[in-house]
């Protein structure tokens, strides 16, 4: 059997379904496929920067996200081994209107946002497997179900089917890459009772800790090591291992952390960029990780797919289905990316990479925040409210060589 639809959506991830709901509502036919039957804790994608929470309100997904249970940050602690207590990050003061970053737990928010996508009207298919793009002005997809086998044709074809989105593969577009400078790991953690619910970012030792409140005593933890840490929390120790890392001494809950209970997979992801030029091809456009990730050590991949969506909405409520009419969203795209990178290369060189030197680089970066340096609160507003705060003579390669030098 042959379905007919306006926009195929490939993977029901955030961005996906983001983008399901946003054009559903508007009348759009759309479909998704999604090949998990039951979404699965990823253990990344559960903070999002105030720049993605305003791309999430121009979505109008941002009240959906909200009743499912997503805790507001207004302010990220800082914390350092001989500083201490390094001040406070005003989330709530940097985008007006927008109170501070939003923290969910993944698998909740997915599904609440593709539930919102069928009440708006798209049809959504879970468990697929074995798609199969073809390309062209008028693209169709093949796929397997339950057994069975079945085929949609549609006039554009969304690739939200993340880092190893078979959609990409398939279009012939090709990802640049940038190798890693450090790790990171992450934990879903209860049992924090007593601890403020206040983000934290910590630099201690060799490695760097950010934790992210989920509310009722619920967080997400984050340890980023260098590239000798890459299997620091692997095999059977690797969740003890992690929890005694989390136990800081200039975080003054920190051994309450490392008591604390967790309730999820413990898994460790390189923190390397990937982009491309062109994140579209004939009958098909790329969002979300698919079309390319920034490190996962500065957090901005809910903000990248979010802002990824609302621009496709758009374009394909003005009509857009072919390559051409994509070029404003990739020049803007590779721009953004560029720009996260810079972040994320400062935030990786001065936090986490292997170094003799890591307290004197956190210091260099801390004495830079505390006298309002120019240069680096540029970046840091570039990080919070988003890329495009960043002009490109900001973006300076021999910062990176001063902070190494600290």
């Amino acid at each position: 059997m042959t379905d007919v639809t306006d926009v195929a959506i490939v993977g029901g991830g955030i961005g996906g379904a983001s983008l399901a709901y946003a054009l559903a509502r508007e009348g759009v036919g759309v479909t998704v496929l999604e090949a998990s039957e039951e979404y699965e804790d990823r253990v990344r994608g559960e903070s999002m920067h105030v720049w993605g929470v305003k791309e999430a309100r121009e979505l109008g997904v941002e009240p959906i996200m909200i009743d499912a249970g997503a805790h507001i940050a207004p302010v990220w602690k800082q914390y350092d081994e001989y500083a201490g207590d390094a001040g406070d990050i005003p989330m709530g003061m940097l985008i007006e209107g927008i109170e501070g970053t939003l923290n969910l737990r993944h698998p909740v928010a997915c599904q609440a946002l593709i539930d919102a996508a069928v009440a708006a009207g798209a049809t959504v298919v879970r468990g697929v497997k074995d798609v199969k793009l073809a390309g062209g002005s008028a693209p169709a997809i093949a796929y397997a179900v339950n057994s069975h086998t079945a085929e949609i044709n549609a006039a554009l074809v969304v690739g939200a089917d993340g880092r190893n989105s078979t959609i990409r593969k398939q279009a012939g577009i090709t990802l640049e890459r940038q190798e890693p400078i450090s790790y990171i790991a992450g934990l879903l953690l209860e049992g924090l009772d007593g601890v403020p619910e206040t983000d934290v970012l910590c630099g201690e030792g060799d490695r760097l800790f950010v934790m992210f409140f989920q509310g009722g005593g619920r967080a997400r933890a984050y340890v980023a090591p260098g590239l000798s840490g890459q299997h620091r929390f692997s095999g059977p120790n690797g969740t003890s291992e992690f929890l005694a890392a989390c136990n800081l001494k200039c975080y003054p809950w920190g051994e309450h952390v490392a008591h604390s209970t967790p309730i999820g997979p413990c898994a460790t992801y390189p923190g390397d960029d990937t982009w491309t030029d062109t994140p579209y091809a004939d009958g098909v456009v790329l969002i979300g990780d698919a079309a390319g990730h920034n490190d996962p050590v500065v957090g901005q991949g809910l903000s990248i797919a979010l802002r990824d969506a609302r621009i496709v909405r758009d374009l394909v409520l003005n009509g857009a289905r072919t390559p051409d009419a994509f070029a404003s969203y990739g020049a803007e795209r590779v721009g953004r990316m560029e720009r996260l990178r810079f972040v994320a290369d400062v935030i990786a060189v001065s936090q986490a990479e292997d170094a003799d030197n890591r307290p004197a680089r956190r210091a260099f970066l801390l004495e830079r925040i505390a006298s309002f340096d120019p240069e680096i609160m540029t970046i840091l507003l570039g990080a919070f409210g988003g890329p495009e705060n960043i002009p490109d003579e900001a973006l300076d390669q021999g910062l990176l060589d001063r902070i190494r030098a600290a």
